[in-house]
C-alpha cells in the first residue's frame, strides 16, 4: 500500500556539534560508522539513560521542500546518515517511540523493558515539548552492526557524495586521487540515488568512482538534493 505518511526505510542521522549544524563533524561521524560498520548507541535524551540507537521515520515530504533538502527540519541533526529497512530495524528490536506525558513515564520508569521508548510530550506547551515530527524509532542496545548490502548512505548533496568517493580512494589505496598510479587507482560504478526518486523507486544515476570489488565499496549513496550556496 502506498502512503505518503509511511516509509519502508528508517534513517539514523548523525550529529555535528551540539549547538550547530556542523557538517564537517557530522561527515566525520558518518565516515567512522562506515569504517567500523557499527552504529554506537547513546543515552542522549533517553529517559532512564539506557543506551539506544535512534532512527527517524519522517517521510520525504517532511524533510524536503519541492524535492530539495529543507534544513529547517534539522535543528538537532544533520542530513548525513545511514538508511536501513524498517524490517531490519524491527528485527534488531527497534520500536516506535511512545510520545506521552512525563508523568506517565514516571509510572513505568522502573520497567526497563519499555521505559526506553518514552519521549516527553505535551501539546499544551505550544511546541516547546514536541518532538513528534521526528517519528522516532529506537533500538535498545549498545551498538548495531550494519550490513553494507542493505544499508545506504545519506548525504546532503552531490558535492559531499563526490568527496566521500574520492576520500575512499585515498583511504583505501593510500594515494592521492591525482597521483599517476594505475595499479593503485581503480574504477567502479558507484550508485547514487536522488532521495525522492529512491523512495518512489525511480531511476538510478550512475557515476564512476572507487573500487571494482563490491566488497570494498558496496555502499549505495543517497543524495538529499540540498542546494549548494
Amino acid at each position: 500500500m502506498y502512503r505518503i505518511d509511511h516509509c519502508e526505510n528508517l534513517i539514523h542521522f548523525t550529529k555535528g556539534s551540539d549547538k550547530s549544524l556542523d557538517y564537517e563533524k557530522a561527515y566525520e561521524n558518518l565516515k567512522k560508522i562506515v569504517s567500523e560498520q557499527t552504529i554506537v548507541g547513546s543515552t542522549g535524551m533517553i529517559l532512564g539513560k539506557l543506551k539506544c540507537v535512534c532512527f527517524t521515520e519522517s517521510p520525504v515530504r517532511c524533510l524536503t521542500n519541492s524535492g530539495q533538502l529543507d534544513t529547517h527540519y534539522f535543528s538537532r541533526y544533520t542530513p548525513f546518515g545511514i538508511q536501513l529497512p524498517k524490517k531490519t530495524v524491527f528485527n534488531f528490536g527497534g520500536r516506535p517511540a511512545i510520545y506521552s506525558l512525563r508523568s506517565e513515564y514516571e509510572h513505568i520508569k522502573q520497567i526497563d523493558e519499555v521505559n526506553w521508548r518514552y519521549v516527553s510530550y505535551d501539546p499544551n506547551l505550544d511546541g516547546d515539548l514536541d518532538f513528534t515530527w521526528e517519528r522516532e524509532w529506537r533500538i535498545r542496545t549498545d551498538n548495531i552492526i550494519i550490513d553494507p548490502n542493505e544499508a545506504k548512505l545519506v548525504f546532503p548533496n552531490i558535492d559531499w557524495i563526490n568527496r566521500f568517493i574520492d576520500e575512499h580512494e585515498r583511504d583505501f589505496h593510500g594515494v592521492d586521487i591525482d597521483d599517476d598510479c594505475e595499479e593503485c587507482y581503480c574504477t567502479r560504478e558507484a550508485t547514487i540515488l536522488n532521495f525522492t526518486d529512491f523512495l518512489q523507486e525511480g531511476q538510478c544515476e550512475y557515476l564512476t568512482g572507487t573500487c571494482p570489488d563490491p566488497s570494498k565499496f558496496p555502499w549505495i549513496l543517497i543524495n538529499m538534493n540540498e542546494v549548494t550556496k
